[in-house]
Formats: structure tokens, C-alpha cells, sequence
């Protein structure tokens, strides 16, 4: 979820300005995670929540501008920013393509062993082509991560050989002698950039992570090395939901060959983002990690961030939301939000599990809502399905997936791996506290942005819905989950702040993505229509 904290809307708006896609307008608005947070609703609130969000209609319609047709947003992202998506993945377009076949490999570890081996004539084929798919597969991702985070100091080479072997000799595992980041290891405090802001050893850090941490896009390296790594990791990090699709469709899941590709990403990937934290997060991280105060001083770090954040002042992409959005960037923003809302808080549900303890039942209760008590009429997916069909969108999971940008893509991810590692538990709580405590913020704007554009209750009451809750959930999350984490573990208390502070680092630069492609799609639409009006005025 893209922060309204105004700190950390900054500092990923810094690094937008060194570079970023064609036609996209630099800018920050809540990310699609955060329009994708789903409708809490108390059991009485629906009612109320939409006459109140009517009248505010009613009150802004005579300035409202008019809403777009029906089904005129999703002819238009098809016509336009669709296109658009896939130019921006095409120089990994094969890859894209030897990845989905792998996919629909029926055992793809046992398919690349025959090929290794020589197997029998008859599956010599599928073999061959499994083995090949992944060489280009393997070569694709080595060279988007020196494109995406520069050249890996580690030295993992790509290996030519074919195999589920081939995959940790191509891609590196674990960690390496210069001490990179994996995925599957503890997350240290060495992890992080010295702090100190511009000293010879947090530069030094810095130059060990790659040259990509220093230029390039939103958050440095290559735009679409970005988009196909984190496409990647969706790709197999998704077969952890069940979609109700065919079981086949799982075949894969527990693939020695995918996780080794997922890890090996992973591990230059985090190591990169350690990196893009702001120096004064890094000297937080460092103060509450040290000493025998580290329990008091988290403790009162995270009480500042929750008064802090609860209620902050606008930042420029809630303006932009609230004041300029028309309402065809509005269904823009359901659609990229609808990857994430339409499945809500299923990753959520993979930290529940464990001995009983008052903190998991405590974010159990967060879930429970989430799921609306078990009864599908309550459960917000749900509504926010309804607010896509009032919008004329094609309300199917993962319908808009490929218009997603990278920095979308890495927020869902990250989600994927903190929820997926027990070791990663405290970042993942840190995580979850920021985007319950910032929500209220966020929809605050979102419901003005409906209102000013004159949308219906069904389209717009959602929000009103869930302000209230989140208030709540917010304040749960701090008592309930944060502090007693941190009187639990106040040596590694640090962790909880990591997780709330890049939770709200990675949301304000998904954020910028996300209004650059709006912007991008308004322009297009405006574009489109004076084309159109020109060629009627010459007739």
C-alpha cells in the first residue's frame, strides 16, 4: 500500500526523478494494494456507510464530471494500455514464454532429470523441450538481474547444462563469501547499509550491491528486467493460492527447479532493496538492534509511527487522487488493484498457523474479516467485485495482471515472501501494522475522488466501508501484535520496524508507478478523443 506519510512518499519520489518509463508522468498515488484492501464492514455499517456515501454523492453531482460508460474503461485499457504492458516486457517476451511452459510441464523436475540423463524415446521430446525452455529461462534471468540490480558480486555464472541441477549452478544459492542476502536465511542487521548517510562504508555497501541500486527507473536498474523478475517470482510464488482452476494446474508447486529460480531472485533482489532504504530508517533499524535499550527504544519508535501515521498530512498523491483523478483513471486504479483485491489477505492467512498465542489470534481476528465470518455475501472480495462491474471492468482474478507495474508486482511479492518464511515473521507483523494504521488515510481520498467524480454508491460506498474498521484494526495491530512482538523479542525488535518501514517505502514507490500509469492512461484516452473529434471536424 503506497504511504501518505510524507517521508516516505519523498523518498521513492527521489528516485523516480533519475529515470522511468516512457509517456509516464512522474506523481504518487495509493498503490493497488492498497486500492485492493478489501470492504471491512461491521455487521450494521453497510446501510449507513451507503447513504452517507449518496449524500456525499448527491452533493458533488451538479460539479461532478460525468462518469465514463460502462464498459468504456475496459475497452480502453484493452485498446491501449494493454499494448502498452506488453512493449514494456518485450525484450523478455521469450523467456515469458519458455516460463509458461515449464508451467505446463507435468513434473518439470522430472522432465528436465530425462533430459539430463537420456531418457527413454518416447518422452525424449517433451525432455528436450523442458531442458531447452529452461536454459532460456535461466539465461533471461541471470541477465535481467545484472540489468535490474547490476553485475551480482558473488559471481553466479549461467550454466548451459540442462537439469534441475542446473538451476543452482546458473542462479547461486543461499550465501555467498561477500555475505548476499538469501531469502531462505536470517536477515541480519549486516544485511543492511552502514548507516551514516554518505560514509565510505555505507557507499562501499552500497557499490557491493550492484550499480543498479544507484540509477535506473523508479527504484534503479532496468525498467523491464524489473517487470519480467517480479513477473517471475508471481508467477511461481501464486501456485501457494488455490484458484479453483484445474488441479493440474499444481503440478508443480513444490518444483526443486522453480524454487531454485525463485530463491536465487530473491536473494539478489533483497539484497537490492536493503539497499533503497532511507538512510534515516537504516539508523532506527541500527538503534534498536543494539544495546540493552533495543525493547525501548522499538517500543517508542513504533507509538511515534502510529500517531504519525494514522492521520498524516496529504501528501501529492492523495491530492492527486482526491482533487485530479478523472473517472477513468479511477477505473484504472480498480483494475491494477483488483490483482491484489480480489484474492485479499489470502497471503495474510499463511501466518495464522502455530501454537496458540493471543498475538496470531489476534491477527487471525484482522483475517476473519477480511473473509467476511465465512458467509460470501460478507467477504469483501466481494464487494470490490461489485465496485469493478459498476465500473464496467472485467471482475475476474487476475484479469489486468500484465498491466501491473514492477513496483506493484515487488509489494506482492515481498507480501509473498515475508508470509511464506517463519524466520520473516516479525517483518511480516511490522508490515501488516503499517498498511492497517496508514489505511484510513488512503480511503479517505479514494472515497472523495469517487464522490467529486460522481459514482455511485456501488462504485464509491466500498471506501466509506472501510475507513472505520482499518481505524480499528490499526490500533489492534499496534497493542495487540507490534508491542507484545516486541516484549517477546526485544533482541530482534528491530525486524518489526524494518518490516513497517519498507512496507511504507515499497507502497510510496509502487504508488508513483501507479499514478504515472494512470496519468499515462488519461493522456491516451484524451488523446484519443481529440483524434476523434479532429477527423469529424475534416469530414
Amino acid at each position: 500500500m503506497i504511504a501518505s506519510r510524507p517521508g516516505a512518499a519523498a523518498a521513492a519520489a527521489s528516485a523516480t526523478q533519475r529515470a522511468r518509463r516512457p509517456a509516464a508522468a512522474a506523481a504518487a498515488v495509493p498503490t493497488a494494494a492498497a486500492a485492493a484492501a478489501p470492504a471491512r464492514s461491521r455487521p450494521q455499517a453497510p446501510r449507513r456507510a451507503h447513504a452517507a456515501a449518496a449524500r456525499g454523492a448527491a452533493e458533488t453531482a451538479a460539479a461532478a464530471p460525468a462518469p465514463a460508460p460502462a464498459g468504456a474503461a475496459a475497452a480502453h485499457l484493452r485498446a491501449h494500455a494493454a499494448p502498452a504492458a506488453a512493449a514494456a516486457l518485450a525484450p523478455y517476451a521469450d523467456a515469458e514464454a519458455a516460463l509458461s511452459r515449464l508451467l505446463a510441464t507435468p513434473d518439470i523436475d522430472a522432465a528436465l532429470a530425462a533430459a539430463a540423463e537420456g531418457g527413454s524415446a518416447e518422452g525424449a521430446a517433451a525432455a528436450a523441450a523442458a531442458a531447452a525452455a529452461s536454459r532460456l529461462l535461466l539465461s533471461a534471468v541471470a541477465a535481467a538481474m545484472d540489468a535490474a540490480y547490476g553485475p551480482d558480486p558473488w559471481g553466479a555464472k549461467v550454466s548451459p547444462r540442462p537439469g534441475a541441477a542446473a538451476a543452482s549452478d546458473a542462479l547461486g544459492a543461499g550465501r555467498g563469501a561477500g555475505g548476499a542476502l538469501c531469502s531462505q536465511a536470517a536477515f541480519t542487521l549486516c544485511d543492511l547499509p552502514p548507516h551514516g548517510g554518505g560514509g565510505a562504508a555505507a557507499a562501499a555497501w552500497r557499490d557491493a550491491a550492484g550499480p543498479g541500486a544507484n540509477g535506473g527507473g523508479v527504484g534503479g536498474g532496468d525498467p523491464s528486467a524489473h517487470l519480467f523478475l517480479q513477473r517471475v517470482l508471481y508467477r511461481i510464488n501464486r501456485l501457494q493460492h488455490f484458484w479453483f482452476d484445474p488441479l493440474s494446474s499444481y503440478s508443480n508447486e513444490r518444483s526443486l527447479f522453480l524454487q531454485r529460480v525463485r530463491g536465487a531472485v530473491e536473494r539478489r533482489w533483497q539484497l537490492w532493496e536493503a539497499s533503497r532504504l532511507p538512510g534515516s530508517a537504516v539508523e532506527l533499524l541500527a538503534a534498536c538492534g543494539a544495546g540493552g535499550a533495543a525493547r525501548s527504544v522499538a517500543a517508542e519508535a513504533l507509538r511515534e509511527r502510529y500517531a504519525r501515521d494514522v492521520d498524516p498530512p496529504a501528501s501529492p498523491a492523495l491530492a492527486y487522487v482526491r482533487d485530479a483523478m478523472g473517472p477513468l483513471g479511477y477505473a484504472h486504479l480498480l483494475a491494477l488493484g483488483s490483482v491484489d483485491g480480489l484474492v485479499e489477505a489470502s497471503r495474510q492467512s499463511r501466518v495464522c498457523a502455530g501454537a496458540a498465542n493471543p498475538v496470531s489470534c489476534a491477527i487471525f481476528r484482522v483475517l476473519s474479516e477480511e473473509y467476511g465470518g465465512g458467509r460470501p455475501a460478507k467477504k469483501h472480495s466481494t464487494f470490490y467485485r461489485a465496485m469493478m462491474l459498476e465500473a464496467g471492468l472485467d471482475a475476474r482474478e487476475e484479469a489486468y495482471l500484465d498491466l501491473l507495474p514492477w513496483e506493484v508486482l515487488a509489494n506482492a511479492n515481498n507480501s509473498f515472501l515475508l508470509t511464506e518464511r517463519r524466520r520473516h515473521y516479525l517483518r511480516y507483523a511490522g508490515a501488516l501494522s503499517f498498511f492497517e494504521i496508514n489505511g484510513p488515510a488512503v480511503y479517505h481520498a479514494y472515497l472523495a475522488a469517487a464522490r467529486r467524480c460522481g459514482l455511485s454508491d456501488g462504485a464509491s460506498g466500498y471506501w466509506q466501508l472501510h475507513i472505520k474498521e482499518d481505524e480499528r484494526h490499526g490500533r489492534q495491530m499496534l497493542d495487540e501484535v507490534a508491542l507484545p512482538l516486541v516484549d517477546m523479542y526485544p533482541e530482534n525488535a528491530w525486524e518489526l520496524l524494518l518490516g513497517y518501514e519498507q512496507e511504507a517505502f515499497l507502497g510510496a514507490r509502487a504508488g508513483a508507478a501507479v499514478a504515472q500509469a494512470i496519468q499515462a492512461a488519461e493522456a491516451r484516452a484524451a488523446a484519443a478523443a481529440a483524434a476523434k473529434a479532429g477527423a469529424v471536424r475534416r469530414a
